[in-house]
């Protein structure tokens, strides 16, 4: 397992009550403890799964289901701001090679239209607030870059885009690399599913059933013809072993007789 991609850091720039923050996980895992009302549920929720996929429906957002807050709320508020730029992203690390790799949204929002996205995927090792940053600095304010200007920052190899479902592509091909879209859809719908509140009161056999019923896509033949095949091959390989282990023991039968020596018989 060491030679998969962890999570290292998470960070936001201009993004709800943070203006920049960055937050290190010990191998891949962050607590947060905090009264009710301090702010750890929006901090979770919005990287999980949001960072994984970039689909920002209300309902996604708020573990609980609800549909009240938008995107545009971490943002802009419930007034005062009229537009605002941030960014979100999260840092991997191969802990058997260095490597580093990143991936990242910027959002735009303005009061009363829709908002600007855009994802990008940091592929060269460059970090975040090591190597290159997501805003400049005018005096004592820092201004986050524009869709633009952070094109033009991390270069055109870097892979980049302004379509949330492209984005999420990107984030399954370069960090989880699941075979077919779907599997990577069912791995974020089971992040979506235990992330519910006070789902360890009701951590039951029948709810774990239901979780992975729900979450988890019926295997078809073909997923299962590569397993099926894989068992034909071991029951063949282990007929061949006891046809040998059989003719191993007729030669040595054979043998001893030849030299005179007493059988098992």
């Amino acid at each position: 397992m060491s030679g998969r991609w962890k999570m290292n850091r998470i960070g936001f720039v201009n993004f709800w009550l943070y203006d920049e923050e960055i937050i290190d996980l010990t191998d891949g895992k962050l607590l947060l403890r905090g009264q009710n009302g301090s702010g750890k549920s929006i901090t979770t929720q919005s990287f999980i799964p949001f960072i994984l996929d970039g689909d920002r429906t209300p309902s996604r957002l708020d573990p609980f289901g609800s549909s009240d807050r938008r995107m545009e709320y971490y943002f802009l508020g419930e007034e005062g701001k009229e537009e605002a730029t941030g960014y979100l992203f999260l840092e991997f690390i191969k802990e058997d090679t260095g490597e580093y790799r990143t991936i990242g949204i910027g959002q735009r929002a303005h009061r009363g239209k829709a908002m600007d996205f855009w994802g990008f995927v940091l592929l060269d090792g460059r970090r975040i607030g090591y190597d290159l940053w997501l805003y400049k600095e005018t005096g004592s304010t820092r201004l986050p870059y524009s869709k633009q200007e952070l094109r033009k920052i991390v270069g055109e190899d870097t892979p980049f885009t302004d379509v949330p479902g492209e984005y999420k592509a990107m984030v399954n091909k370069y960090i989880f690399g699941f075979r077919r879209p779907e599997q990577y859809e069912q791995f974020i719908r089971l992040l979506v599913k235990v992330r519910a509140p006070k789902l360890s009161k009701e951590f039951k056999p029948t709810k774990v059933y239901e979780i992975l019923n729900e979450s988890l896509q019926t295997l078809t033949d073909e997923d299962l013809r590569a397993m099926v095949d894989a068992m034909e091959k071991m029951d063949g390989i282990q007929e061949s072993l006891d046809q040998l282990s059989r003719a191993f023991g007729i030669v040595s039968e054979r043998q001893r007789r030849a030299f005179g020596q007493p059988g098992n018989g």
